[in-house]
């Protein structure tokens, strides 16, 4: 083998040194006790989109801060196109040409898109900042990469993703050779999601290598050129996609260490009466002459029943969800009983007193308190029924958290440390077990395995065969469109605020339910 020929990682496979963008050698990292990374060793081909998977824990987040230059003090070493390096900061990695745009986006929301675009590099002219060069400069580079965006918006008033897009750009700006996208569908719409993998196909035409960190698994067959799966701090298994089947499982097996049977493990409970009833429910919008966000729905969800709710961007699903909630800032008007009672929710307050509870997309926004232990994150809605006499009783309240931890097998060193410090599948228990403490009747569950890892995953979907089991409602409204059709009993595709067509288990494809929610099917 000459010298400027590298073994890659796939067996059989050789790469040129002008083919390879990164590779990393023996990385190896402790924190204290805790072996996070096991002399990991992995190469980046040109050009690749290098998706990376494993559990949360398995040491993928702490290979890419490696990396990217968060973290340093570790063994081993990398090489940017041949050329060995070792990062102790972030301008180090920025540098090298590795830019790293992580899942909960670091924007100034005060700052104007072009400011961002250039931020600590102002053009400057006779030693002030030259704005006329940085507007035209920003207008120039947003054209690049098709951004229909004038760059006088502000950061804070995009979406998330305008926001990412922008972030890549600004990496694009500072000559990026790595590219590390942390998650970055999690927050996105399916069209959302589908003009980013644009831009990231689009990368290669500028020599960038994009590694790619995902739950979603069913996005890399999508995008991805090679796969590597990480578990316990090492490589478990590398491939690259040309001639793979049936990936997703692949991944699954070598994340896990044994083959799931199963990827949605839904449980067939035979329903009951109606627990949630809508008669001519309506979310007015705000505004005049604007269309309702719900149109006088009529709804029944049965006891044991496991309901699941699709639909695009605006189509009124999360304002369905976080009406019943009480949580909606909109008028809401209609008729609403749970349990044949008639029911009047104005605040979350309300609903929770009327045996509803609400796991909302957005976990660490309106389902925790970051700075709060797992104990009282878990306690907070129920501590009417922890109380004696006025008085918290303390004793209950540790065994009744105790418990939970163990039956949806939080990972956790003590009850008492910061949810902070919480992977997103045990801070997703947590927020469930919060609400399992109130004993409702009937559960809507947003995005409920958004960030999740797979092992988690399936802990949650027991978790929503037990709550069926027990005789509750369940209502999940998600994007992940395999995950609806996989876990409900009955599937519903809403538009602009109505429900245009409903399934039974099995009837429907992703295609028809897909076909309906974007308005090319009603009932």
């Amino acid at each position: 083998m000459s010298a400027d020929m590298i073994k890659s990682d796939t067996p059989g496979h050789i790469l040129s040194g002008e083919d390879l963008a990164a590779r990393l050698s023996g990385i190896d990292k402790k924190f204290g006790v805790v072996h996070a990374l096991k002399g990991v060793s992995v190469s980046f081909i040109r050009g690749d989109v290098h998706a990376i998977a494993g559990e949360n824990g398995a040491g993928k987040s702490t290979l890419m801060k490696i990396l990217s230059g968060v973290i340093g003090g570790y063994d081993g070493f990398i090489e940017i196109e041949g050329e060995r390096c070792r990062f102790d900061s972030i301008r180090d990695a920025e540098r090298h040409g590795v830019f790293l745009v992580p899942q909960e986006l670091n924007v100034v929301p005060e700052l104007r898109v072009g400011e961002y675009l250039f931020l600590n590099r102002e053009p400057r002219r006779w030693g002030m900042v030259d704005t006329w060069t940085l507007w035209a400069d920003a207008a120039r580079w947003l054209a690049v990469f098709k951004l229909d965006l004038s760059p006088l918006l502000r950061m804070g008033d995009l979406s998330t993703h305008h926001q990412q897009l922008v972030s890549i750009a600004r990496a694009m700006t500072q000559g990026v050779k790595l590219l590390i996208l942390d998650e970055p569908t999690s927050n996105l719409t399916e069209r959302e999601t589908e003009l980013m993998f644009e831009q990231i196909s689009d990368l290669h035409n500028h020599g960038v290598t994009t590694i790619y960190i995902s739950h979603r698994l069913h996005e890399f067959e999508r995008i991805a050129n090679a796969v590597t799966v990480m578990r316990d701090g090492a490589v478990v298994d590398h491939f690259r996609l040309e001639g793979q089947s049936d990936t997703p499982r692949r991944v699954v097996q070598a994340m896990v260490g044994r083959e799931l049977t199963e990827m949605y493990p839904k449980v067939a409970v035979v329903a009951g009466q109606s627990l949630l009833s809508l008669r001519d429910w309506t979310v007015r919008n705000h505004g005049p002459g604007r269309a309702n966000l719900i149109e006088s729905m009529n709804l029944d969800v049965h006891a044991g029943e496991v309901l699941g709710i699709f639909g695009l961007l605006g189509s009124g699903a999360f304002d369905l969800t976080r009406s019943l909630f009480g949580a909606h800032e909109a008028q809401v008007r209609g008729i609403m009983q749970v349990g044949g009672r008639p029911v009047t929710v104005r605040s979350p307050r309300d609903a929770i007193r009327s045996g509803i509870a609400y796991v909302p997309a957005e976990r660490k926004r309106d389902g925790l308190i970051e700075a709060h232990s797992i104990t009282s994150n878990m306690t907070l809605a129920a501590l009417s029924r922890l109380t004696r006499f006025g008085v918290l009783d303390r004793y209950a309240e540790l065994a009744r958290v105790q418990e939970y931890v163990k039956s949806l097998k939080v990972k956790c060193g003590s009850i008492e440390q910061p949810i902070s410090q919480l992977s997103g599948g045990n801070q997703q228990k947590v927020v469930a077990a919060k609400w399992l403490l109130t004993a409702p009747e009937v559960f809507i569950l947003e995005e409920p395995t958004r960030g999740v890892d797979i092992n988690a995953r399936v802990d949650f979907y027991a978790l929503i065969n037990d709550l069926a089991a027990a005789g509750k409602a369940i209502i999940i409204v998600s994007t992940d469109l395999p995950e609806v059709l996989g876990m409900s009993d009955r599937v519903l595709a809403m538009l602009e605020g109505s429900i245009v067509r409903e399934w039974r288990r099995g009837e429907a494809t992703e295609e028809d339910v897909m076909t309906a929610a974007a308005g090319g099917s009603r009932q």
